[in-house]
């Protein structure tokens, strides 16, 4: 687990990198089409990479989406969702949030 610390004239701020990568993952499941892995799969896990700069932050999601959704839309408020929801959340700004479709969910009849 990473600590990254934030010092002001008020005193210091602790976070956990687990706890960004939380909140990524709350904000991830805000969006529709976006198909959630199993909690605690090798998938779920490896779906959120975050490296902090500074004050920046930036992130990488690999996504599983549901079949009948429109990538790039669903691309963009990813995107957007997880921007407001970490810079809404901390003092961190979000340089980048970099969507990586690598799977499509198809229903079976």
């Amino acid at each position: 687990m990473k600590v990254v610390n934030r010092f002001d004239e008020s005193g210091r701020l602790v976070y956990s990198s687990e706890i960004i990568r939380d909140i990524v993952d709350c904000a991830l499941n805000e969006v529709e089409g976006v198909v959630k892995y199993a909690d605690g799969s090798r998938q779920a896990r490896d779906s959120i990479k975050i490296e902090y700069v500074g004050d920046d932050v930036f992130v990488d999601v690999f996504v599983k989406l549901a079949f009948n959704v429109e990538v790039s839309d669903v691309a963009s408020n990813i995107q957007n969702t997880v921007k407001n929801t970490i810079e809404s959340m901390t003092e961190f700004k979000v340089k980048d949030v970099n969507v990586h479709v690598i799977e499509v969910e198809f229903q079976e009849n």
